[in-house]
């Protein structure tokens, strides 16, 4: 139990940018004696990112079918974040926001007087993807939001940009947030001097004392909260952004199969990421902007091999010209 509170770490960023790598290694260089909880927040229906989470011991929360910031699921963000406080009482709870999530408000969430102030403070770090920033911002609303929203960034991926492009995201970046403090770096690697201020914040006493505690509200009582929460927040509550989510799932055919489709991917999917198998082997596949990879993996977290899983995500809601690639190369969508 923490008596104390929570401290609470945001990682946000636009699609694709990097956030897991990022979080598997912020997770890798923290203490092994701290109680940490991770909430990942997914855009689709179908969970990838908490497979992609590396330790299998570490306690997980999950939220998919949409955004915490949007109606879809600020209910069940909200709910989550009651039963962290008061029931679980992590020492940490690290976010990993959806890459479409618009986090202006998750401050004003996790300090909403229905939590007692047990969680006791904010960091807040926003993922940058290097190749792909620049035509993003000029198409996304949603990514001044989210450096608006932060004041830490990590510029991922500088290994596929020269210098002259880092330097006009970090020019993009200053002028909706003056003071921010940057990190570059590739696959989200972070050093552990790098992280020296997160371990340091990690090993200080921040908090007033131990807190009493707390009785948990009836159900009726918890409904009201929330609904307040709606209409209080009912302006900031929309995505910024017109995309819609498509699960596919298959049996048959290989990766090679597959692979067919990636290379033919409509130009509107902005970031599609999932899980194919052949011959008992686990590949992921993840497209971001105009180029995909599709390599082995052998995650613990993953249990469900049974099923050929990808989601898309587009600007288009049209489902036909895909299906219509699955059917072309013999692949039976169910």
């Amino acid at each position: 139990m923490n008596a104390s509170g929570t401290n609470v770490y945001l990682i946000s960023g636009f699609l694709g940018s990097g956030k897991t790598s990022f979080l598997n290694h912020l997770l890798k260089k923290a203490q092994t004696d701290l109680k940490i909880l991770v909430l990942i927040n997914e855009f689709g229906e179908e969970s990838i990112d908490g497979a992609l989470v590396e330790d299998p011991e570490l306690e997980m929360l999950e939220i998919s079918m949409g955004s915490i910031s949007c109606a879809c699921v600020k209910g069940d963000f909200i709910k989550a974040l009651y039963r962290i406080a008061f029931v679980i009482k992590p020492e940490f709870l690290v976010i990993e926001a959806s890459g479409v999530a618009n986090p202006t408000d998750i401050g004003r969430d996790l300090f909403n007087p229905m939590f007692k102030g047990m969680f006791k403070s904010l960091d807040k770090v926003c993922i940058i993807d290097a190749e792909n920033f620049l035509e993003q911002y000029e198409t996304f609303t949603v990514l001044e939001n989210q450096m608006a929203a932060s004041d830490k960034f990590i510029i991922n991926k500088i290994d596929l940009v020269d210098r002259t492009t880092i330097e006009r995201i970090k020019s993009i970046i200053l002028e909706h947030t003056p003071k921010s403090i940057f990190l570059e770096t590739s696959f989200g690697r972070i050093s552990i001097s790098d992280l020296a201020s997160f371990n340091s914040k990690m090993h200080s006493q921040l908090f007033n004392g131990p807190r009493q505690e707390e009785d948990l509200l009836k159900n009726d009582m918890f409904e009201e909260f929330v609904d307040m929460i709606f209409v209080n927040d009912a302006t900031q509550v929309t995505p910024p952004d017109k995309l819609t989510s498509i699960t596919y799932r298959w049996l048959s055919g290989s990766v090679d199969d597959f692979r067919n489709i990636a290379e033919k991917i409509p130009l509107d999917v902005v970031r599609a990421k999932g899980f194919i198998f052949e011959n008992g082997k686990a590949y992921l596949y993840s497209q971001v902007g105009h180029s995909y990879t599709i390599k082995p993996f052998e995650g613990p977290r993953l249990v469900d091999k049974s099923v050929n899983r990808v989601v898309f995500i587009r600007q288009e809601f049209s489902s036909t010209d895909i299906q219509s690639m699955f059917k072309e190369y013999g692949l039976n969508l169910v």
